[in-house]
This record gives C-alpha cells, structure tokens and sequence, in this order.
C-alpha cells in the first residue's frame, strides 16, 4: 500500500518517522500488508509543503493519506477531491500525541479501517473505528470485497445490503466462483443469480434481480382503471438490482496491427466484452506477442484499463495447447498462426469467447481458475 504522510509539527513529524518505519519493518517482517510504501512530508518550518498541491498529488499517486495533526486540516484539505466510496482514497488521521488513529474516509473499500488499526499498533495509538458493520461485529461486504480482490460495479447498493445485515436481516449471495469456508451470520447461499441479493461473477449480465422480501415491497394500492388492473390491486415495484462484485479472472488476448491507437484498441476490446457479457473490470491481465510489446496504442490502453500486459515470443505460443483460428497472414507476419487466442491461452485459462476482428485488432478472452475465501485476509 502506498501511503503519503504529512505531518504539521516536530512532535507529529518524529512520529510520522516512527510510524513509517515501524510500517516498514512489517513488511520486512511479512505482518500485516507485505507491501508497504510511506513517504512522509513536512507541513511546517522550512522545506514546507504547500497543503493543498500535497493533496492533489497524493490523491493521485498514493492508496492512502495519513495525516498527524488536526482531523480538520485533513477534511478541508481532501474535501475538493472526496468523489465516490468506489474510488476515494483511504484517509487517516493521527494526532501528533500519537493517542488517536481514526479512519475518515474510505473505511472499507480504501482500506482506511485496516490502515487506522495497522498505524495505531505501529504508534502505540487506539485506533478509532465508527463505521457501523465494525462496532457491530456484523460482516462488512465492501470490506470482503477488497480483500478479496473484487471490483464492486454498483457500490450504491452496498448500503442496501449493510442495512439489511444491521437489521438483523438476511441476504442471499450467488457466486459463478466456488468460495471456501463458512458463509458469514445472515448470508445464505443462493443457487438461483436471479434471485440474489449479492452477485460474485466476471460476467456483466443484465439485472439479476434481487429477493424481493415482503418487508421491502414498496408497492402502493392503484387505483381502478389506471393500469388495468382491478381496484386494490398493488404494483410491485422491480426488484432491487443486485450488489454486482466483479471477480478479476478474464484474460484479454490481443492483436492489432502496426500503429493501432489505443482508441480503436479500447473499442474492440469493449465490443468484444460486450458481446461476451463480460464486466471490463473482470479483465486482469492483458497479453500479445513480444513483438507487439512496445506498441503504444497497446500500452496506453493498458495504462487507462490499469492491467499488467504479458508477453510471449512464437515460439512460446506454437506450444499453447487449445482450438485456434489458424491465420496464413498471421503465421507470415509474427511466426505463429493465431495472436489474440493463444495469449489468452498461454496462462493456462479456458477460451470462453473466441476471436472478434474489428478495426484492426482481434481480442479473445480465456478464464483463469482464482480462489475465493470467506475469511479475509
């Protein structure tokens, strides 16, 4: 995790030290997050930061922000960025005593809950945690969700579904994944995705519907005449869409001709997602022939999607096991008969949508096998 620490007096800087090493050394260590990165600023005195450019490019570059001061600095200064729970970065908050260590935005999805307790052990601080899942002991589907690795495409409907465990509710969860271990208190296992209130796939689909719960039936009496029906008889409302948790396990195979831009790239690649029924956000990885590894169209395209792009030489690829599109054109130009099918295969996935050819680029997708737990981690 990449933190930005500012700190506005000695006091608080020294701890600012303090807390990184000590964050440091657990990654050393293998505790807590093995991926610790913490640079940390000066707010004060000479070699100042200016607050508000620090913000800005924090924001951007770093997972989290870990201000030792004053919780009111740390809210006007992220207030013109706060955006949306699915994308916020994690906030924190330390007071300069090093006593209080309380998360102030992003407490699930951002991870600023975990990283409030992780500093708090680091400082020797209490860690300060409000969010209602938490001092409940109820299970925290957002939080589940990050650590499992899962994208979430509707994070409004995270509320509906936290309410409902906070209510003393339940919830029916449909997965196309297997998950291990015990289900959570309040969470059943649905076999049927249309009648979900949770849904754990890499498949976008259409609504998938959610349990309709005579508690939640918000139909109101119509009156004769108006929609058809007989008098008294109540409309039901749709069911509410579903909490839609993406599961990263597509591999995106890619072929493009010299110089494609990442536009025309970017447009095949979601045409194809679209006819597959697959969530772009369920592509972890995109993959191509070493000789298309320095394209920039290619590379600017994995940049914007924030996917990894793997490589194979021919002869990599001629071994790839699995039913291609064999292309003379293709062999001529590259060495091998098929680009976009086979880097899809080269990792060992399932091909579940072959070749599509548009504007110059082929894109095919293979599923990887990913293990999902109930335990976080």
């Amino acid at each position: 995790m990449r933190v930005s620490c500012i700190a506005f007096t000695e006091r608080g800087y020294a701890l600012a030290v303090r807390t990184a090493h000590a964050l440091s050394d657990c990654a050393q260590t293998g505790e807590d997050d093995p991926g610790w990165d913490v640079s940390v600023s000066r707010g004060f005195g000479e070699g100042k930061a200016d607050l508000r450019a620090w913000t800005a490019l924090a924001w951007e570059a770093s997972d989290a922000l870990l201000f030792v001061g004053a919780a009111g600095i740390a809210v006007r200064a992220i207030a013109p960025h706060v955006a949306s729970k699915a994308t916020d970065s994690a906030v924190v908050v330390i007071d300069e005593a090093g006593r209080f260590a309380v998360p102030l935005l992003s407490g699930h999805l951002g991870g600023a809950n975990e990283l409030a307790q992780t500093v708090a052990r680091a400082a020797g601080a209490i860690p300060v945690i409000t969010t209602a899942t938490d001092v409940r002991g109820v299970w925290a589907v957002d939080t589940w969700a990050r650590c499992a690795g899962l994208a979430v495409s509707n994070p409004e409907a995270i509320k509906r579904v936290s309410a409902r465990l906070l209510s003393g509710g339940r919830v029916a969860l449909y997965s196309d994944i297997p998950i291990s271990g015990q289900p959570p208190e309040g969470v059943d296992i649905a076999s049927d995705r249309a009648r979900a209130d949770i849904v754990v796939s890499p498949f976008a689909g259409a609504n998938a519907g959610a349990s309709v719960r005579a508690a939640e039936t918000t139909g109101e009496v119509v009156p004769a005449g108006e929609t058809g029906k007989p008098a008294g008889v109540r409309a039901q409302a749709p069911a509410p869409e579903p909490l839609r948790l993406v599961v990263p396990c597509i591999v995106a195979g890619i072929g493009c001709r010299r110089g494609a831009c990442a536009e025309a790239i970017g447009e095949a690649f979601l045409l194809a997602c679209g006819q597959a029924g697959i969530s772009p956000s369920a592509v972890r990885e995109a993959a191509t022939i070493d000789v298309k590894a320095h394209e920039e169209g290619l590379l600017a395209f994995c940049r914007a999607r924030n996917i990894p792009l793997a490589t194979y030489s021919a002869e990599e690829l001629s071994q790839v096991e699995g039913s291609v599109s064999p292309s003379d054109f293709v062999r001529a130009t590259v060495g091998v008969d098929n680009v976009c099918e086979r880097t899809a295969l080269a990792d060992g996935g399932k091909l579940i949508f072959p070749k599509l050819a548009h504007g110059g680029v082929t894109v095919a997708f293979s599923k990887v096998t990913i293990k999902l737990s109930f335990k976080e981690r």
